[in-house]
């Protein structure tokens, strides 16, 4: 049987190219990884997406949050690296992606009032020197006391064709997910329950154009595929 099977084409990119795409594409764009309300992010820029506080009665201006994900790793099936009992195996046509996420919400309960600029120091969770270099798109808001909570995360996903105004192109769907060392289970439950549905949506937000599948003056239209296997994604097609 040749490469190509019944098709005329075969495409493929290996896991290491994949994670070369998640680089440029959040260093490029690292709004895609870090979120929070205004008292965490002052505005929307290339670093940062403002989003509202949540609103909550009796809080005036609700409850600042604030998001920030680490960038994204692949491991194609087969697996290299290893994965929680709970996926482990990753299963055939699956790719496991490991990350990280830091949680923090503003725990000043002191709302409203001007502390001068001047910040305590307690409850934050950090230093003072580690929540400057951890927030620099934070506002000059002398109230904010964030306690922050980072959790290492496993996902197993599957590649998805999908198409869009800019053409076909394959994006990676998130099956399963995996939080380490957090008890109780109920708790463990309810944050993976919540972090799903976080990093579903922004790894959606990462698609490989197919127009880049292509050589010289020829250019691939699948017939079959997204595959994983042989720790790449591969695509047959026509030309």
């Amino acid at each position: 049987m040749s490469l190509t099977a019944a098709q005329d084409v075969f495409a493929a990119i290996h896991e290491d190219g994949l994670n070369d795409l998640l680089r440029r594409f959040f260093t490029a764009r690292p709004r895609y990884l870090n979120y929070g309300s205004p008292a965490f992010v002052a505005a929307t820029t290339v670093n940062s997406t403002q989003m509202a506080a949540i609103a909550f009665p009796g809080i005036p201006g609700g409850i600042d949050w604030n998001i920030r994900i680490a960038r994204p790793r692949i491991d194609a099936h087969p697996q290299s690296s290893p994965l929680p009992p709970e996926l482990d195996p990753l299963g055939a046509q699956r790719v496991s992606i490991r990350t990280a996420v830091e949680l923090c919400v503003n725990c000043n309960t002191d709302h409203g009032r001007d502390t001068g600029g001047k910040d305590n120091g307690k409850d934050n969770g950090t230093d003072g020197k580690d929540s400057k270099d951890q927030h620099q798109d934070r506002p000059p808001r002398g109230n904010l006391k964030p306690v922050c909570w980072r959790v290492e995360v496993f996902l197993v996903a599957h590649g998805e064709r999908t198409s869009s105004s800019d053409g076909d192109a394959v994006r990676l769907v998130v099956d399963a997910i995996e939080l380490v060392d957090v008890e109780p289970n109920e708790l463990e439950s309810l944050l993976e329950c919540l972090l799903l549905q976080i990093l579903r949506a922004v790894l959606a937000s990462v698609r490989l154009p197919l127009t880049a599948l292509r050589a010289g003056a020829f250019s691939l239209t699948p017939t079959v595929g997204p595959l994983v296997e042989l720790d790449r994604i591969e695509m047959f097609g026509d030309v």
